[in-house]
């Protein structure tokens, strides 16, 4: 019965989920264009953004604890563009969406509601970004978004969605007339679209773009998770595990009594 107990706890140690960190760009494709996107440029009136991933970048179920964009390669602080951008409030959501990333098959809808499935608040409250960006060659992943919710995303439901809406009475700003805007890219079926409103808080559709901002994923990669049949089955193991246990016990006692 020893041995047996053993088996079942191994079981049991090999099915609960297990994690390692990890960042993954997506998509992997070098940058060729860039924009303010997923924010707006300084000012008020609030903006829009959803940003569809691919699900073939990502091997498995993942926990997205953050992430990170980079100014485009080149870029440096200048009279006119400085490294830091303050949002005085923004909310994104992630989520899982039946849009495909990729611009020629199931692209995402003109209307943002249409595309967001099941989501999950992430990040709520005013944000500050900055970069240590010099202008020389490619630009560090340091406009960072640490996640307040750990967003647990299944590849296997469908395509990442992440999305940013600025309300109208909220104000971002910086240093110089702007920001360094991030490195994006625009390639057909590159694995990511977007859907974009950046002057309109309250817009309720967008327009659909080929381009998005190129993002780093912070992850933990997460193990298989029982099936409910294995799970019981497990239940059950460990309370015959826990019945024979007992039973050996009240005998063991029984005989001390007798003798």
């Amino acid at each position: 019965m020893k041995k047996g107990r053993i088996g079942l706890l191994a079981m049991a140690a090999v099915c609960l989920p297990v994690s390692a960190l990890a960042q993954q760009v997506v998509p992997t494709a070098p940058g060729n264009a860039q924009g303010p996107a997923p924010l707006r440029y300084f000012g008020t009136g609030g903006s829009r953004v959803q940003q569809i991933y691919s699900s073939s970048y990502f091997s498995g179920p993942q926990s997205i604890s953050a992430i990170s964009f980079r100014a485009y390669p080149g870029a440096g602080p200048s009279f006119f563009s400085g490294n830091t951008v303050n949002v005085s409030d923004i909310t994104i959501q992630a989520g899982v969406t039946g849009a495909s990333g990729n611009d020629s098959s199931g692209v995402a809808d003109a209307v943002f509601a249409n595309n967001l499935l099941n989501p999950q608040t992430v990040y709520s409250g005013a944000l500050s970004l900055s970069t240590a960006a010099t202008g020389t060659g490619s630009q560090p992943f340091d406009y960072t978004i640490m996640f307040d919710n750990p967003f647990l995303y299944d590849p296997a439901m469908g395509s990442l969605i992440l999305d940013f809406l600025i309300p109208t009475d909220a104000t971002v700003s910086g240093s110089g007339f702007g920001f360094l805007t991030f490195d994006t890219v625009n390639t057909l079926d590159d694995g990511i679209y977007s859907v974009v409103d950046i002057f309109n808080g309250a817009a309720t559709t967008g327009t659909q773009s080929t381009a998005g901002a190129i993002t780093q994923f912070t992850t933990s990669q997460i193990a298989a998770v029982p099936e409910p049949a294995t799970w019981a089955m497990m239940l059950f193991g460990f309370g015959a595990v826990g019945l024979s246990m007992r039973r050996r016990k009240a005998g063991a006692i029984a005989r001390r009594q007798i003798a």
